[in-house]
């Protein structure tokens, strides 16, 4: 434990350098929050949904919701423009537009597509741009041999959410359900093997969206705000960069980064760069975390716990096993918990990228410059001249043939022995000696000295004392 204390000590340096990294970027990222609404009382905000959409699409959208709860603009309009996504996040953004906006929601649709027809569908008001489309939203899956279907009881799930929230505008819920399901036949709109996917024109003829409108501007008076002042609200830094990061294959080299650098760190204290790298690839994956995706607290501490499971296992307990794996599986249970839908692709990813790692270190690092600070290069006790064996030397301890000494060790067959006033590295035959033994060198080879329990003679019979006396 002590010198699992002093390691650690020792790797001061790296923590303060990353710890000085972390909150410095948590300032700068904090300073960095959208700016308040002047006036957000005469103001229509614009929410763009305008990328796939993804967990911090959702956690962008609640943002800007709850925002607008606290500042009661005119009104919510959602720009949409998006070929689809993640259905957990679209559950969310439609429980958003639908149950938590506190203020009248309006979407203007672009393109609409799978989870963004729903979301369209969610808002009170839909106008429809030129050229725009609405529809074609059946839920797929990865596969390992490419995109398939779901299965029909999450296929029902979604058409049953299709429905309820048509239902719930006064929108056809038929041509909702269609837009999942191409068993549903709409006459004039689709077979019984085709999807539903509406123009803009067909949206309002069936009763999808409210109007047609050239331009935003034009879709806002038409919803009964003329006048009004429009104001869009894009994502802020922090939300931009935690978005990137959010990127399955990002996730994986920051877990990687951080895990593999603080063990770096464990097993070489002092040098401090692993450290700082692995503290800092562990703030961005509890910034992404935050930022772009519906992480709590509790998923924050368990990636906190199995974080500090593995830094047990590598400086209180090495090779025992337990923490380790413990520490793996909750940061595993972690990555699902926070990254849902894409955890798989997080895991194997990582998987893959740290076996990459490790045979890279174990290629490269015993010839680097790094790993010729870490190793012992002369022996110990003797000056660097004498520890370099040349040819011609090879008898060089054939003074110590048949010399008796102490074994300073437990020899397990090896260990070291004292004769007189010096340390020698010895060998057994293969037995085990204890420690504090009296031992007697039997062969010289080199510099390789091999020992066996050197015996007392006992005193003499008395009848051969008698005699001889």
């Amino acid at each position: 434990m002590r010198a699992a204390a002093r390691a650690w000590l020792r790797t001061a340096p790296a923590l303060r350098w990353g710890l000085i990294a972390l909150l410095l970027a948590a300032g700068v990222l904090g300073t960095l929050q959208p700016r308040a609404a002047a006036q957000a009382s005469d103001a229509v905000w614009l929410v763009p949904i305008d990328t796939e959409i993804t967990a911090a699409t959702a956690q962008f959208v609640r943002a800007r919701v709850d925002r607008a709860n606290r500042e009661q603009p005119l009104a919510l309009l959602f720009y949409i423009d998006t070929p689809g996504g993640s259905v957990p996040a679209m559950q969310r953004i439609v429980e958003d537009v639908l149950n938590r906006a506190q203020v009248p929601t309006m979407a203007v649709v672009r393109n609409a597509f799978s989870a963004g027809a729903l979301i369209a569908m969610a808002a009170e008001q839909v106008a429809m741009l030129p050229g725009s489309a609405i529809g074609a939203a059946t839920p797929i899956v990865a596969t390992p041999v490419g995109i398939a279907p779901v299965e029909e009881k999450f296929s029902s799930a979604i058409r049953g959410e299709f429905r309820a929230v048509a239902e719930a505008r006064g929108r056809d819920p038929r041509i909702a359900e269609g837009m999942v399901d191409a068993r549903i036949e709409v006459p004039g709109i689709a077979s019984s093997e085709e999807l539903v996917t509406l123009t803009g024109s067909q949206a309002v003829q069936y009763g999808i969206a409210d109007l047609e409108a050239r331009t935003l501007q034009e879709a806002l008076e038409s919803f009964g705000y003329a006048g009004a002042r429009l104001e869009r609200l894009e994502p802020n830094i922090t939300e931009r960069v935690g978005t990137w990061l959010a990127n399955p294959i990002i996730v994986a080299v920051l877990l990687v980064l951080g895990i593999g650098g603080l063990l770096l760190e464990f097993f070489s204290p002092g040098f401090g760069i692993p450290g700082a790298i692995g503290l800092l690839a562990l703030a961005l994956l509890a910034l992404t975390a935050v930022v772009a995706t519906p992480a709590g607290p509790f998923d924050l501490a368990l990636i906190l716990v199995g974080v500090v499971l593995l830094a047990v296992e590598a400086l209180v307990i090495p090779g025992f096993g337990v923490a380790g794996v413990l520490g793996i599986g909750v940061l595993a249970y972690a990555i699902f918990r926070v990254f849902q839908e894409s955890w798989l692709t997080v895991l194997g990813t990582s998987t893959v990228l740290a076996g990459l790692m490790l045979a890279g270190l174990l290629w490269f690092l015993p010839y680097s410059r790094i790993a010729s600070r870490l190793r012992l290069a002369t022996r110990i006790g003797r000056s660097p001249e004498e520890a370099v064996v040349t040819p011609g030397r090879a008898g060089e301890r054939i003074d110590l043939a048949g010399a008796i000494g102490t074994a300073l060790t437990d020899l397990r067959p090896s260990g070291l022995a004292r004769f007189g006033d010096e340390r020698v590295d010895v060998v057994t035959l293969g037995d085990f000696i204890a420690a504090g033994s009296p031992v007697r060198v039997v062969r010289v080879e080199g510099n390789r000295v091999t020992v066996r329990t050197h015996r007392q003679p006992t005193e003499a019979p008395a009848d051969a004392a008698a005699s001889a006396n």
